[in-house]
């Protein structure tokens, strides 16, 4: 049992594991997450940081935090605009941010995590069991260390791109989210291109794409240059298909999935997640229920059928378009 819980799967990262579980806390106390999911955040947190290689969490905490940052910008605006998911204050003040719960977690982190775990199994060196090392493993008993972008090396590259591209995605859809409905002309519908209210499920604007493009970029450059500081090795190293500089890749799929992971949701949310709209509220709700008998909460015209929650919109958008690039980057394709 004693060997069982020192062995490097459970906890060799000391630090990593409390740093995971503080952010869990701190969510918890700050009110964005729930118990559970703080609890899940803390989990794939450390899955995510708990690595040899930095860049899975550095892509991680960048989504993170800018997430957080753009749910805050005029929340008080955007609750006029959609039954937003904040709480009211007794003063009247919107607290941005929500309750989210492990599903809604899990949705914005589980795929990336599993990257991560997955390139930690292949390639640390951390389960060789004193065996010689082979040239595969990055951290190999004799220090030698090899560009983990560098195809040659199977799964690496495919590992960390899927990671880039995961949460480039879900960078790019909270911005859109976010930050798009603040556009000043209205979003239309990605079906039908017709105008609906701000806050529709499936709604874009050219602002919405843009601000989904540069979240994705900013994982993308993030990590980049965690990967430059971090694996020297990579100086000077191209990409064999593209002829890109490497790190010209790693922000090019950030800022492809930041878009096109953006664009996929916004197609799912107009066709199979509902969009009501409260004639009484004058914005986008989550419900049937009514403020008041006079009020008549209906469809969005031509917008999508209840079939899939919104944590399943970003789960398949985002791990959609994941699995896309890992599939792409693999070996031998």
């Amino acid at each position: 049992m004693a060997t069982f819980f020192t062995t490097p799967m459970i906890v060799p990262y000391y630090g990593t594991a409390a740093f995971a579980t503080i952010l869990g806390l701190h969510g918890k106390r700050s009110g964005s997450l729930s118990t559970s999911g703080a609890i899940a955040a803390a989990v794939l947190g450390y899955a995510a940081l708990g690595n040899p290689l930095a860049v899975f969490g550095v892509a991680m905490l960048t989504m993170y935090f800018a997430g957080s940052r753009a749910t805050k910008v005029k929340a008080a605006h955007k609750a006029t605009l959609e039954e937003y998911h904040a709480t009211e204050a007794s003063n009247g003040t919107i607290k941005a941010g929500g309750n989210r719960d492990a599903v809604q977690v899990l949705a914005n982190g589980l795929f990336g995590a599993a990257c991560a775990v997955a390139w930690r199994v292949l390639y640390s060196g951390e389960f060789a069991d004193g065996k010689e090392w082979t040239g595969r493993l990055w951290m190999g008993v004799k220090g030698e260390r090899w560009c983990a972008v560098d195809a040659r090396w199977g799964w690496s590259k495919a590992l960390i791109l899927g990671a880039v591209a995961f949460w480039g995605a879900c960078a790019g859809d909270t911005f859109a989210s976010e930050l798009g409905m603040l556009s000043t002309p209205p979003p239309v519908l990605i079906t039908t291109l017709r105008t609906v209210p701000r806050g529709t499920n499936g709604g874009v604007s050219p602002w919405g794409l843009l601000v989904s493009l540069l979240g994705g970029l900013l994982v993308g450059t993030t990590t980049a240059l965690s990967l430059a500081y971090e694996n020297p090795e990579c100086a000077g190293f191209s990409d064999s298909r593209w002829g890109l500089p490497w790190w010209a890749l790693v922000v090019g799929v950030g800022g492809w999935s930041g878009l096109v992971g953006s664009l996929v949701d916004s197609f799912l949310g107009a066709t199979v997640q509902q969009s009501l709209y409260s004639s009484s509220r004058l914005k986008i709700v989550h419900s049937r229920a009514k403020k008041d008998e006079d009020d008549v909460v209906a469809n969005v015209p031509g917008s999508g059928f209840n079939l899939i929650t919104n944590n399943g919109v970003n789960l398949v958008s985002a791990a959609g378009t994941a699995a896309f690039v890992v599939w792409w980057a693999s070996p031998g394709l």
